[in-house]
């Protein structure tokens, strides 16, 4: 996807912002998702890696393991800290739904929050 194309995309969801800021915050994980496996961004093998094993061994890893929303953000927000284009991307659709502007030390505060809850690749 071209970089135009996603703040398009971005811009369209956050029509809905206002009434599901909750939904549309998911809609943004997902797609950034897409995005860093797009760009091969992988840690500890999540996500690509993993999903290729789950595809030959399918007992390895179930449907909830790649659903996972907080595992969604981790790695999303570990993206945005190695790709300026996803921190952008993840930064405006952050700045619309929070009462803070997204910067390094709060993603770096999300991230280590997400750990310390157990989530793990």
């Amino acid at each position: 996807m071209e970089d135009s194309g996603i703040f398009a995309i971005l811009e369209n969801l956050a029509m809905d912002a206002a009434d599901d800021p909750e939904g549309f915050y998911e809609s943004v994980i997902g797609l950034m998702q897409y995005e860093a496996v797009q760009k091969n961004i992988e840690f500890d093998g999540y996500f690509r890696t993993k999903w290729e094993i789950a595809a030959e061994l399918p007992m390895t890893f179930n449907e909830e393991y790649f659903e996972n929303e907080e595992r969604s953000e981790l790695y999303v927000y570990l993206s945005a800290l190695v790709d300026q284009e996803i921190f952008a991307y993840l930064e405006y659709a952050w700045n619309l739904v929070n009462d803070e502007n997204l910067n390094e030390n709060i993603l770096h505060r999300e991230i280590y929050l997400l750990k310390e809850n157990g989530v793990t690749f």
